[in-house]
């Protein structure tokens, strides 16, 4: 005859006053697994995986929506963002490159770089930026408005 061992269950996590040093116990409702560790409730395995992110939204963009629990989130750099990692202390770090180049139309439809050396927050970049141009019928352009197309 075979014999059944039963344990405890309930449908959240179990405390120290719901099992003793050394018993384990399962949530249903989480499906995972738990025993008390001289007086510490710990989980021990079970469950489902989960997303790490859900959605990633930025106003007026498309949502980034994970796929599975194994997703990866790419950040990427661009003009003049510049984004730098650290393994060890888990950080991104978002902020302006030394150098970058903007791609410039011209007005005859040629196209070309221009190359700036940068330090300072994005903002203060922005903000502070000057580039004196001339048109193409000679008058001197002193403002420059920098935007999306």
């Amino acid at each position: 005859m075979a014999t059944v061992i039963k344990l405890k269950r309930g449908t959240t996590t179990p405390t120290t006053s719901d099992i003793t040093s050394g018993e384990v116990a399962i949530d249903t409702s989480a499906q995972k697994f738990y025993i008390n560790d001289s007086g510490t409730v710990k989980e021990i395995g079970g469950g489902t995986s989960s997303n790490s992110f859900t959605t990633i939204a930025v106003s007026g963009q498309s949502n980034v929506v994970a796929d599975s629990s194994t997703d990866t989130l790419t950040i990427a750099e661009s003009g003049l963002v510049a984004v730098t990692t650290n393994a060890v202390t888990d950080t991104v770090t978002i902020g302006t490159p030394s150098t970058a180049a903007i791609p410039f139309l011209k007005s005859d439809g040629s196209s070309s770089n221009i190359e700036l050396q940068t330090s300072g927050t994005i903002g203060e970049i922005l903000t502070n930026l000057y580039i004196p141009f001339t048109t193409s019928n000679g008058t001197a352009v002193e403002t420059l408005v920098v935007g999306t197309a």
